[in-house]
């Protein structure tokens, strides 16, 4: 199962009316790339009105939950954006938060390293998710992130069709990544739309994949904020 990143409308997202970067390269080169997510209604609503309706719906009964206005604009004909650091990069990235919060546990040159495809399973990311400090989002599993008018941290609420999800902010995500990036000097002597096009070592280490991971979710986090649209994980 790959994990991409989706930054737009929730509308579009919801009507399925949209590529993954796999599928997008799939079409230029002439095959269809069928995607199984591990949420899938068996039926979705094909209506673009009706969608888009039962998004606005959410939005408000959101608000009213959060005590703020949760009004980004909704469509199925705006613009999407989208990018795939796939586990391995973005559960890199989750790796050098927590061994920034936990530096002690981060494993020496000699250990066996983590895996980010299982970084759920690393002494730091067990310690630092249980209490995160500097990288609140990132290691509370937050998988949506929201232009909201004010930050409310983390929330556990129900998305749009039902299925509870822990969200947050993509001002905060945006400002721990940045973070990150200072703290880790990651980023430093890099360009970042080059790390974007991908790893060029075929044997990559944490590191590496983290430096991949970081130029794409910061990228899409920045977007996100530019035209004020939620990011979501998509798998």
């Amino acid at each position: 199962m790959g994990l991409d990143l989706y930054v737009g409308p929730l509308t579009r997202y919801h009507l399925n009316d949209w590529l993954t970067i796999t599928q997008q390269i799939g079409a230029q080169d002439g095959f269809t790339v069928r995607v199984i997510r591990a949420q899938e209604d068996e039926e979705p609503e094909t209506d673009p009105d009706v969608v888009q309706a039962a998004v606005r719906d959410w939005q408000q009964w959101l608000g009213e939950a959060l005590g703020g206005p949760v009004d980004w604009s909704e469509s199925a004909s705006q613009p999407y954006w989208t990018d795939k650091p796939d586990w391995d990069g973005f559960g890199a990235v989750l790796l050098l938060a927590a061994y920034d919060e936990h530096p002690d546990l981060q494993p020496s040159p000699w250990d066996k390293p983590d895996s980010p495809r299982e970084f759920a399973g690393a002494p730091a990311y067990q310690a630092a998710s249980a209490q995160p400090e500097r990288y609140l989002t990132l290691l509370s599993g937050v998988e949506w992130w929201l232009p909201l008018a004010a930050d409310p941290l983390v929330i556990e609420a129900s998305r749009p069709t039902g299925q509870p999800t822990r969200m947050g902010s993509v001002d905060r995500l945006a400002a721990e990544l940045r973070l990150l990036a200072e703290r880790t000097g990651l980023l430093a002597g890099y360009d970042p739309a080059e790390l974007r096009r991908g790893l060029s070592t075929g044997d990559p280490t944490v590191e590496d994949l983290a430096r991949f991971g970081l130029a794409v979710m910061l990228d899409l986090a920045e977007t996100a904020i530019e035209h004020r649209q939620p990011l979501l994980l998509d798998y």
